[in-house]
């Protein structure tokens, strides 16, 4: 009897233990779902989760921004691949015309007696009726072949640019520059001017006076507009050795001179220190040059009086004349030889 009622207690306990388990189940459940409840009044209202409002919010935000942000339509289609540069055939015809008058400028210049003596300096010495003398500032051209260009001095300002030369000596004078000062004393720099301006064509017509060599700038009836002048003194451009010097009995060293008219500059060897100074050519007097701002290195030499005679025959020197040979002298104003020179061994004139 004692045992059933054991068995009967045990069975009753262990179904009360599975009653409360399932009562605190459901207790959680109805209390899990009456959160989910706001009482507001006598009405209960559903409250969304906190996640779940995140969520929703983030949802209705991605559509209200499609919405007012619609995607455009694009056009996906491969664009078509841009064509390879290809210049034209013919470039010189897209070079402007002022441009194509500089590329002419440089052309070769033709082999005519005037072509090949033009290069070099010229004094200007006659414009339209006025004939010009002068003791400074005399107007000059320099004409550079190998170049096609020049420079010049209307006595006043200075003009540079380029020029070409026909085979019927006709100069035509391009990009020309000049500087702007103005000289109250000059009165032919307009007319100098309006003979070098840009495209300007002028006939050219060359002659041999006696020493010197004259080039005329014509009209179409062949009126002289212009002359410049240039003493025939090309004999002297190169190197020579030193003869003889007036003032010494004989040369106790050689010494040597070169000279270059082109630039107007002379360097040489006195035997002991070198020497370097400029060229002047005078265009009032035939074969007139004199040799100014003479510098010399200070080295100290037993031929002193060597080197002294020297310099002071080159600064009284006043002309040079040429045997047409090989032999020059330099004369003072009173025609007395001041100094021979004989040109280089294996030296051309032209070098």
């Amino acid at each position: 009897m004692s045992r059933i009622t054991l068995i009967a207690a045990a069975i009753s306990l262990s179904i009360l233990a599975t009653g409360c388990g399932t009562i605190q189940n459901a207790t959680n459940k109805v209390t899990q779902k009456a959160k989910s409840f706001i009482v507001k009044g006598d009405k209960a209202e559903k409250v969304t989760p906190p996640e779940a409002t995140a969520e929703k919010l983030a949802q209705e935000a991605r559509q209200d921004y499609t919405t007012v942000l619609p995607q455009p339509d694009v056009d996906v289609t491969p664009a078509s691949p841009v064509p390879a540069y290809t210049p034209p055939a013919d470039t010189a015809s897209e070079i402007p015309a002022a441009d194509r008058s500089v590329e002419s400028a440089v052309a070769p210049t033709p082999d005519t007696p005037l072509a090949r003596n033009l290069g070099g300096e010229w004094q200007i010495v006659l414009v339209g009726t006025n004939e010009i003398d002068r003791d400074e500032d005399m107007p000059y051209i320099v004409f550079d072949p190998s170049a096609s260009s020049f420079y010049a001095n209307n006595g006043c300002n200075t003009l540079n640019g380029m020029y070409t030369l026909d085979g019927k000596d006709d100069i035509t004078f391009h990009n020309v520059l000049s500087t702007m000062r103005l000289c109250p004393d000059t009165t032919f720099d307009n007319e100098i001017n309006v003979i070098i301006s840009d495209n300007a064509t002028t006939h050219l017509r060359m002659s041999d006076v006696g020493k010197e060599t004259f080039i005329d700038f014509l009209t179409e009836g062949g009126k002289t507009l212009m002359r410049m002048r240039r003493g025939n003194l090309d004999f002297l451009n190169g190197n020579w050795d030193v003869v003889s010097i007036a003032g010494i009995s004989e040369m106790q060293v050689p010494a040597d001179i070169f000279f270059d008219l082109g630039e107007l500059k002379l360097h040489g060897n006195t035997g002991c220190n070198y020497i370097n100074g400029n060229i002047y050519l005078d265009h009032r007097r035939s074969n007139a040059v004199d040799f100014s701002n003479m510098i010399t290195t200070r080295m100290a030499c037993p031929y002193n009086d060597q080197q002294t005679a020297m310099l002071v025959a080159l600064e009284q020197t006043e002309s040079a004349i040429s045997d047409g040979a090989d032999r020059v002298m330099f004369l003072d104003a009173n025609g007395r030889n001041v100094m021979t020179l004989k040109r280089a061994a294996n030296q051309n004139p032209e070098e």
